[in-house]
C-alpha cells in the first residue's frame, strides 16, 4: 500500500526541509535529473518539447530540458504563460535555457510533428482557478501528441481531488516526488496520469507525516481470503441471503446472488418477487429462490442467515420498502451482517430509516448519486471531496462505506483506502450488483466488513482489467465478471 498526501502537506514538508538549510535549487536539479533519466528509459524518441509554466514545476521542466539537451537530444523549451510572473527558481532555470538557445515561442507547437515527446510542466500542484481559452487551446494541442510525460501531476487536474478543469492533460506517464499526491488516485486524476512513477528524492515524508489515505492494489490484499479446511462443509462458509428484485428489476438480485454463490458462499438464498423465481432457478438452481406474501414466511426465511445483501433491484415501491423495513427490524433483534446497495440506499436516504440499532456490521456501497442522496448534497459536491463524503456516510450510518467510482474508496470513517484497480470498462449496468454480492460473500466466509470490502473492491477492479486485456474497454456485460472473479480468488 502507498501513502497519499494533500499537496499542502508536501509543500509544508518541503518548506521544513529547506528551513533546515537545504537548498531548494539542489532539490530541483535532483528531481530534474531523475525525471530526465526516467523519460529516457521510457521512450525511444530523441526529440522533446518541454512546456513550462511560471512556477517551480516550470523550473523542473526547464531543467529537464537542459539535462536532455546536454545528453545530446533535440530539445525545445516552450514558455506556457509568458505574461505571468515566474518564481525565482523558474526564472533562473529559464535564464539558463535562454543562454543555451533552447527557448521557443508557443506557436511552434502548431508546426511540429506530433511524434515528438511532450514534457508537461505547466502547473504541477499549484493549479488555481479556471483555465482561460488560450490555456484550454494549449492543452488540446498537447493532447494531440502521441507521447506525454507529466511532472508531478497532469496539468489541469486538481492535486487533492483529481477533479479536472475545463481541459486537462492526458499523460501516458506521470512522475511525482517526495509524497504521492491524493489527486492522482481520484476522479479524472486517476485516469489522466497514465502509468505512475514515484521517487522520494531520498526524503522521508512517508515515514514522518500521517497520510490522508492509502492506495492499494489486489496484490496488497490477496491474502485476506480465509483458506478452507480440508474437512469443511457448506455451513462453514456462510449462509447469505440476497433481498431484491422488484417488478421489472429481477436481474440485479440474480446477479448478486450468483456472484455470492460463485465466489465461495456456502449457502445462498434469494428473496425476490414471484415473477423472478423461474429465471433464478433456471440460471442458478443452487440458489434457494424464495417468494412469499406472508410476513411470517419472510421472517422465517431471514432466520439463521449470517449475511444479507439488500438493495439490488429494489425500487421506491411499497414492496421494496416493506422488505427493507422487515430486514432492519430483523437485524435490530438478531445477529447478521448486512450490505446495503442500490435501491436500499435510496430508500434509506428518502425514508430516513434508522440503522443505528443493527447488532452486526453494516456495509454501504453507494455510487456518487446515491452518496449525494444519503448526505443531502449534490453529486458535484460528493466528487469534489470524495474522501470526506465517504467518511461522513460511514459515521452517519456507523458502517463501512465503499464509495464507488474512479478511485473507489473504502472507509470505516477513520482509515481511508483508495483502490487503484479498475477502470472505465466497469461503467456498465450490473457491475455494482456484482460487487455487492461479492462483499457479502466474503463477509459470509469469515472476513470482517472492512477486509471484505477491501478485497472485494480490488478483486472486482482486477476482474475488469482482465476483461479489458482480453476484449478491450467496451462491451463488458456484468455477468462476465463472475468467472473472472472466481479465477482471481482461486489464484488461477
Amino acid at each position: 500500500m502507498n501513502k497519499l498526501f494533500l499537496s499542502s502537506q508536501v509543500q509544508d514538508y518541503e518548506k521544513a526541509y529547506f528551513d533546515q538549510g537545504n537548498l531548494d535549487k539542489d532539490l530541483m536539479l535532483k528531481a530534474a535529473e531523475i525525471t530526465a533519466e526516467y523519460i529516457i528509459k521510457n521512450t525511444d524518441n530523441k526529440k522533446f518539447i518541454c512546456i513550462c509554466g511560471p512556477g517551480n514545476n516550470g523550473g523542473d521542466g526547464c531543467y529537464v530540458g537542459i539535462y536532455l539537451s546536454n545528453k545530446g537530444f533535440d530539445v525545445k523549451i516552450v514558455e506556457a504563460l509568458e505574461a505571468k510572473t515566474k518564481s525565482s527558481l523558474c526564472m533562473e532555470a529559464f535564464n539558463e535555457a535562454h543562454s543555451g538557445d533552447l527557448v521557443y515561442q508557443i506557436s511552434i507547437l502548431n508546426n511540429i510533428d506530433t511524434d515528438e515527446v511532450i514534457v508537461d510542466a505547466i502547473f504541477g500542484t499549484n493549479l488555481k482557478g479556471a483555465l482561460d481559452e488560450n490555456m484550454i487551446d494549449l492543452i488540446t494541442i498537447i493532447n494531440s501528441y502521441k507521447e506525454i510525460f507529466s511532472i508531478d501531476i497532469p496539468s489541469g487536474i486538481h492535486p487533492d481531488t483529481g477533479v479536472p478543469c475545463e481541459a486537462y492533460v492526458e499523460a501516458n506517464k506521470t512522475i511525482s516526488f517526495i509524497g504521492r499526491k491524493l489527486g492522482l488516485s481520484l476522479n479524472e486524476g486517476k485516469i489522466s496520469a497514465g502509468e505512475k512513477h514515484f521517487h522520494s528524492l531520498n526524503l522521508e515524508m512517508e515515514k514522518d507525516i500521517k497520510e490522508i489515505a492509502k492506495s492499494y492494489q489486489f496484490i496488497d490484499v490477496k491474502d485476506l481470503l480465509i483458506q478452507r479446511s480440508p474437512v469443511s462443509h457448506k455451513g462453514n462458509h456462510g449462509r447469505l441471503m440476497v433481498i431484491g428484485g422488484d417488478d421489472n428489476m429481477g436481474g440485479a438480485a440474480i446477479l448478486a446472488s450468483e456472484t455470492a454463490l460463485k465466489s465461495g458462499s456456502g449457502l445462498v438464498s434469494l428473496l425476490t418477487q414471484k415473477i423472478h423465481l423461474k429465471a433464478s432457478l433456471i440460471r442458478n438452481p443452487e440458489v434457494m429462490a424464495i417468494d412469499s406474501d406472508s410476513h411470517e414466511e419472510h421472517v422465517a426465511a431471514m432466520s439463521n442467515q449470517d449475511v444479507f445483501v439488500c438493495g439490488p433491484g429494489l425500487s421506491s415501491s411499497s414492496w421494496s420498502k416493506s422488505m427493507l423495513t422487515k430486514l432492519i427490524n430483523h437485524l435490530n433483534k438478531n445477529m447478521g451482517a448486512v450490505v446495503f446497495d442500490a435501491g436500499a440506499l435510496r430508500i434509506l436516504a428518502k425514508d430516513f430509516l434508522s440503522t443505528h440499532n443493527i447488532k452486526s456490521s453494516i456495509v454501504l456501497t453507494p455510487h456518487p448519486g446515491e452518496a449525494a442522496d444519503l448526505l443531502g448534497i449534490t453529486i458535484k459536491e460528493v466528487q469534489l471531496d470524495r474522501i470526506n463524503a465517504a467518511k461522513k456516510i460511514a459515521t452517519q450510518y456507523k458502517a463501512t462505506v465503499i464509495l464507488k467510482g474512479a478511485g473507489s474508496i473504502v472507509t470505516d470513517g477513520s482509515e481511508v483506502y483508495i483502490c487503484d484497480e479498475g477502470g472505465p470498462e466497469l461503467a456498465t449496468g450490473g457491475t455494482g450488483d456484482i460487487l455487492a454480492g461479492l462483499v457479502g460473500s466474503l463477509i459470509a466466509q469469515g472476513l470482517s466488513a472492512n477486509n471484505a470490502s477491501l478485497l472485494a473492491v480490488a478483486t472486482h477492479g482486477l476482474a475488469g482489467k482482465e476483461f479489458k486485456d482480453i476484449c478491450g474497454e467496451n462491451g463488458l456485460a456484468a455477468s462476465e465478471l463472475i468467472p473472472l472473479i472466481r479465477k482471481i480468488l482461486n489464484n488461477k
